[in-house]
């Protein structure tokens, strides 16, 4: 899912490769050096056809339908996979799931896809008040099965549109603003209680269940849950490679491709960022115990506050539209408050992996004893904070490649 770079390792390189790194910029020396910077954007990160549609809904807004679609793309998904299609007319939205676009053994019941269908959804829904639109939401029922397609494209929701009020909040104004944060937190800086109090609320009003854990035996607990489920992870080869399929390691890929998990945005640090693009990418499980190791030294160790999103069945395409609808919600309030968040799905994606190999549901266990919610299943998790720096953006695919 995400790439990190051992310091210990690239420090050694770094010395080799006649880079200095001055003020937290890494400085190219030789001839080589310089090219393969300039190659990868080393210097200047997130320009390109890839970001384009996070500056375009600011520079270039659409009207009515389309308004709607423009916000859609821009919403938090699995891997940034984003596996939407769309078909538009002035009074209609359908959205599909185009079933390519999947994480296989890491997402094994399409779970994670419909969830980044809600995230979809909510933008959407926020992007109709703003429109002057209402919009009736239609949601295709069903569960979610073990063997799923892997090709074609299905129904997922549509959306019907009428005139309407026109009501612009605060939560719509913050859709190109809010990214996945993967780099540290600060510690020291506390989510306040009123604040762990308005995203309880807000998850309420979807239907869902939101426990929250700051410190004592709960938050250890979670924590140790989180470190198994993701050795768990990093110990199935299947897992991995399924994974590393969504890593972009190049700008000339991401460039292409448009989509998955970037080097910009894996949470290293400006020099690390540097050396990660100038010397070859680690092997897949290599960069995944890297991974590893950065939820337990930098995800975990530096997140005041920690997450489980409920649904009342996790496996119901319609719940898990609950559960993305609501992360979506929580990000968006969370960056009207200068808060970063990052989900942390490892538990949740190990239970499924062990539901579908048939294994004994240890995560499942554990999960259920952390929310204390015997009628309501975790289905998305996550850690929230303060970061000292922004969030980095992730590349898009664009309007013309996901409207059918």
């Amino acid at each position: 899912m995400k790439k990190q770079v051992k310091e210990r390792q690239t420090r050694r390189a770094f010395l080799k490769g006649g880079l200095m790194a001055l003020g937290g910029v890494a400085v190219v020396v030789s001839g080589a050096g310089v090219y393969q910077a300039v190659q990868e954007d080393v210097f200047s990160p997130f320009e390109g056809p890839a970001y384009q549609p996070w500056s375009t809904w600011k520079s270039d807004v659409l009207t009515g339908s389309m308004a709607l679609v423009q916000s859609a793309i821009l919403a938090a998904n699995p891997h940034n996979t984003q596996p939407w299609r769309f078909r538009v007319t002035d009074h209609k939205i359908e959205l599909f799931a185009d079933l390519q676009r999947h994480l296989g053994s890491f997402d094994p019941y399409r779970r994670e896809m419909w969830i980044g269908f809600g995230c979809a959804i909510e933008n959407m829904l926020l992007t109709a008040e703003a429109q002057g639109l209402n919009a009736g939401l239609e949601v295709i029922d069903g569960g979610l099965t073990i063997n799923p397609m892997t090709d074609g494209i299905v129904p997922v929701a549509t959306l019907t549109l009428s005139p309407g009020k026109r009501a612009s909040g605060a939560l719509y104004e913050a859709i190109p603003n809010r990214h996945t944060h993967r780099g540290p937190y600060l510690p020291e800086r506390k989510v306040s209680s009123e604040t762990q109090q308005q995203i309880k609320a807000i998850a309420s009003t979807l239907d869902t269940r939101l426990s929250l854990f700051a410190a004592g035996p709960d938050r250890r607990e979670f924590d140790r849950l989180m470190e198994d489920a993701t050795h768990a992870i990093v110990e199935d080869s299947e897992m991995v490679m399924d994974s590393h399929h969504w890593f972009r390691e190049t700008s000339a890929a991401l460039q292409r491709h448009r989509d998955g998990i970037t080097i910009d945005a894996a949470g290293l640090s400006p020099v690390m960022t540097t050396l990660a693009k100038l010397f070859p990418a680690p092997d897949p499980h290599t960069g995944h115990r890297m991974w590893e190791n950065a939820t337990r030294d930098v995800h975990l160790a530096t997140a005041p506050l920690t997450g489980i999103i409920s649904v009342k069945d996790r496996y119901d395409k319609a719940e898990n539209i609950k559960a993305g609808r609501c992360w979506q919600r929580l990000h968006l309030h969370a960056t009207t408050l200068g808060m970063a968040m990052q989900p942390m799905n490892q538990p949740v994606e190990w239970n499924d992996r062990q539901q579908q190999l048939g294994a004994p549901l240890m995560a499942q266990k554990r999960l259920a004893e952390l929310t204390g919610e015997s009628d309501w299943l975790a289905t998305f998790v996550f850690r929230a904070g303060f970061a000292a720096n922004p969030a980095p953006l992730s590349p898009r695919r664009p309007l013309d490649k996901v409207v059918v």
